[in-house]
């Protein structure tokens, strides 16, 4: 068994002894972190989780790949403008691929992630991404890409992602205890959203001069640093608890743990909404670009401001003294909202920038604080069932909205689309404000 080793540099530090994600006491939890509800911990700093080493390297090894991951989506999407004339609804179509298979095997990847060793699942879906981007950069290098195969491999790495993201949330939670698990959470978000900002401003000479191999070449390489770096990670192996069933029943205890400890299941439902209504409408930031900017290359720029507000965001999380409840994230939602509706109504190239900067920051603002909370109530046994469904209503709903929104934006128009969204996502803010602290007083 591989043991976690905290950093050596602390010396005498409680954060030095190994971190055992099976002991409650170990990972700083109260004792009643084992029954439902919401455990209380003391808090450190935004920064405070880089202090161990398993978690820098984990840091790194995301910002590298998801920099690389931003880099090869905006290229993804600038191809399929290309290949399509700009077509919306193939765009919603290379969206649905891309996501698809979050909603469909992610449960199946949570049992993996609570049954298997999640860094040797991490290690091989960076090699498949690896493989997928190489054959990506071939083929667009050769110019024998269609929008047919542009399908298909963003398929292949739609499942690749899906089997990906639980083992990768429970092993963010593996690096650090508890007690440092808002600063983990925040700085993963934040790592996402300083990428989100990096991808696409590298991204955006190459999209503008079809240099789409470069991005999907770059992403390859990106994927292979982060393996080795992951590769290099020292945590204990997670040791499965024996269960009765198949993975059916595995997938559904997954599910009732969730409902049991509250509030983890009205938050996935908070998830669900600002995806399918919200996180969705990346999908019409090309069209909206070159409609009402005059400048589709623009979508580029528009992506990089979302970041830097998702950046700032998620920091926020990390660094607010008072734990996230489900009230304060449907305020979130309701704030998100009419910052989507103002993007919506905007034709002006500067106040469309600012608008994305506030859709980013509490549109992650949210999505951090809602993971930490889910992270903070879950057991361990069940963290990577519980935390796909997270995936699910994630990503797993993207490409629902993605292809409703892209088929929308025809009839309506791409304005009415947006502002008709963020009307969907205060309505819903405001209801679940109504009626959070039923749930949170559980």
């Amino acid at each position: 068994m591989v043991h976690t080793h905290a950093e050596e540099s602390l010396g005498a530090n409680p954060a030095d002894a190994a971190l055992n994600p099976a002991d409650p006491v170990a990972m700083g939890l109260s004792d009643s972190h084992a029954a439902p509800g919401r455990p209380v911990v003391a808090r450190g700093g935004a920064f405070s989780a880089l202090r161990y080493r398993p978690f820098r390297l984990l840091f790194v090894s995301f910002v590298i790949n998801q920099t690389g991951f931003w880099i090869s989506h905006v290229s993804l999407q600038g191809l399929m403008v290309e290949l399509s004339n700009n077509d919306t609804s193939k765009n919603g179509l290379l969206f649905f691929s891309l996501f698809l298979p979050a909603f469909a095997f992610a449960p199946v990847a949570g049992v993996a992630a609570d049954r298997f060793d999640r860094k040797r699942i991490v290690l091989a879906c960076y090699t498949s991404v690896m493989l997928c981007t190489l054959v990506l950069a071939l083929l667009t290098a050769t110019g024998t890409i269609t929008s047919a195969w542009l399908l298909t491999i963003a398929a292949a790495m739609g499942i690749t992602f899906a089997f990906s993201g639980p083992a990768s949330m429970a092993i963010a939670a593996n690096t650090v205890p508890d007690v440092e698990l808002p600063s983990a959470m925040s700085l993963q978000s934040a790592a996402n959203n300083l990428t989100r900002v990096a991808g696409p401003l590298l991204a955006a000479p190459l999209v503008a001069t079809s240099r789409f191999e470069l991005s999907f070449g770059l992403y390859a390489v990106a994927a292979l640093v982060a393996a080795l770096l992951t590769a290099a990670l020292r945590i204990e192996r997670h040791v499965a608890e024996p269960e009765e069933g198949g993975m059916f029943a595995r997938m559904a205890s997954g599910f009732e743990h969730a409902r049991d400890r509250q509030p983890a299941f009205p938050s996935l439902v908070t998830v669900a909404v600002l995806s399918f209504f919200g996180v969705s409408h990346t999908v019409l930031l090309p069209a909206y670009a070159a409609e009402l900017l005059g400048d589709k290359a623009m979508f580029a720029w528009l992506v990089a401001a979302t970041g830097l507000g998702a950046m700032a965001g998620a920091l926020w999380v990390g660094r607010a003294s008072s734990q996230v409840g489900l009230r304060s994230a449907a305020k979130g939602v309701v704030a998100y909202g009419i910052a989507l509706a103002l993007f919506g109504a905007t034709h002006h190239l500067v106040a469309a920038l600012i608008a994305q900067v506030f859709v980013g920051y509490f549109y992650f603002a949210v999505m951090t604080g809602l993971q930490t909370l889910i992270q903070q109530v879950v057991a361990e046994s069940k963290r990577g069932r519980v935390m796909s469904l997270f995936q699910v209503c994630w990503a797993g709903l993207i490409p629902f909205g993605s292809l409703l929104l892209g088929f929308l934006a025809g009839p309506l128009g791409t304005a009415a689309t947006l502002v008709a969204s963020a009307t969907v996502c205060i309505a819903y803010g405001v209801g679940m404000a109504i009626l959070a602290p039923r749930w949170e007083r559980v």
